[in-house]
């Protein structure tokens, strides 16, 4: 029997770093993965690319309706007004903390590591250090690997957004395939 593929999930709002998702969708997409954007914005959400407003895309379902268990793996790409957005959203807090309590692999990228403040998954974590998070996550009880720029915790990767594309997807990827393998009884 055939292995059954779930889509892997890409969590954005208005003003993600474009770069960081292109890379990823391209990634997936070349790997033969089925990607879908999840996005409180409605059909289109909008990149930020060098310091602007970059390109649409479309998005594939509402964050209201998307769940944890339709899909392999959960990406949350860096982006200051994406996070912004996102850490207001109580679908945002729900989903986060679905994909962690299934240990589904999730790949949390720069900014985007302040959401998983809220949604109460950080406590005795290991982090990868990011400037822009340190203080707000490490209050919540995580513990910040300053020198690393990529950590493996269980199963969520950290990266910052100095982190090699290729690495953390690397990572995201091996815990994805590592799922896959059938476990004996």
């Amino acid at each position: 029997m055939a292995e059954t593929k779930l889509p892997i999930a890409i969590l954005a709002a208005a003003g993600f770093a474009e770069t960081t998702f292109t890379d990823t969708q391209k990634t997936l997409l070349a790997r033969g993965r089925t990607v879908k954007v999840i996005s409180p914005d409605g059909g289109l959400v909008q990149g930020w690319h060098d310091g602007a407003w970059g390109h649409h895309f479309m998005a594939d379902e509402d964050i209201a309706d998307a769940l944890a268990a339709d899909y392999d793996g959960l990406i949350l790409p860096d982006g200051k007004n994406s996070a912004d957005t996102l850490i207001e959203n109580v679908h945002t807090k729900r989903l986060i903390a679905a994909f962690m309590a299934a240990e589904a692999p999730v790949l949390v990228v720069g900014d985007a590591m302040r959401l998983l403040v809220p949604a109460g998954v950080v406590a005795a974590r290991r982090i990868a250090g990011a400037a822009e998070v340190d203080e707000e996550v490490a209050r919540a009880g995580a513990e910040l690997i300053a020198d690393q720029n990529l950590v493996t915790d269980g199963n969520l990767v950290t990266a910052t957004s100095d982190s090699s594309s290729a690495s953390r997807l690397e990572a995201f990827l091996a815990l994805i395939e590592a799922q896959a393998v059938p476990r004996a009884a």
